[in-house]
């Protein structure tokens, strides 16, 4: 867990590892006793998973997507959507608490990827996912594999465009719920934290 403080609200961040069904255990043992809750996913991302007994149905996976959680597993057992995602969800569901999105909505993600990715990257998805079936990566923890993961998919220079625009956001965020609350739990992707606390950084010079 990584802990700051802006203003008077004292942040308390959980670095999680998409997919990996332990990381929900880490969210039920931090739950609890703080103001508000944040995670880093789009309103309508949060509401899809409110009722996602809909969304497993419907929801595909892209190649890269596979081929990540292929790799993942590994470290123990993957789902799909996100464990720590839903457990942090469902916790407040029962507690009636709204669960904050530190992300972008659908429509102003969708405006960002146009903008930055062009149809040439975006069609090396394929190419990339059969690449990452082979190459080697860190696999000494879970998180090192993500790290190095998100380093091979941000080769791309769209998709590394719109990383640090969504982590930009993201510290944005967490900048202003500072503003009206006390304490705060955020839930955020482990390849994310390094980019949003720069950022959040420089929005408020915090060290």
């Amino acid at each position: 867990m990584i802990s700051l403080t802006i203003k008077k609200c004292k942040i308390d961040i959980i670095p999680i590892v998409k997919g990996l069904v332990s990381e929900a255990e880490v969210i039920r043992s931090a739950y609890g006793g703080y103001e508000a809750y944040a995670v880093a996913l789009g309103i309508e991302e949060i509401m899809a998973l409110i009722d996602r007994e809909r969304l497993i149905e419907d929801h595909e996976l892209s190649e890269l997507d596979m081929v990540y959680a292929h790799r993942l597993a590994a470290f123990g057992e993957v789902q799909s959507p996100t464990p720590a995602f839903c457990e942090l969800i469902d916790l407040c569901k029962k507690d009636k608490i709204d669960v904050i999105p530190l992300d972008m909505s659908n429509n102003d993600f969708t405006t960002v990827f146009i903008n930055n990715v062009k149809a040439t990257e975006f069609v090396k998805e394929h190419r990339m996912a059969k690449k990452g079936m082979k190459r080697k990566f860190d696999m000494s923890s879970p998180s090192s594999f993500v790290i190095a993961w998100d380093a091979y998919i941000n080769k791309v220079k769209g998709y590394a465009k719109v990383s640090r625009v969504r982590e930009k956001y993201i510290a944005e965020q967490l900048t202003d719920i500072a503003k009206y609350r006390g304490s705060l739990l955020a839930v955020i992707e482990v390849e994310r934290i390094n980019n949003v606390l720069e950022y959040v950084k420089t929005i408020t010079n915090v060290e």
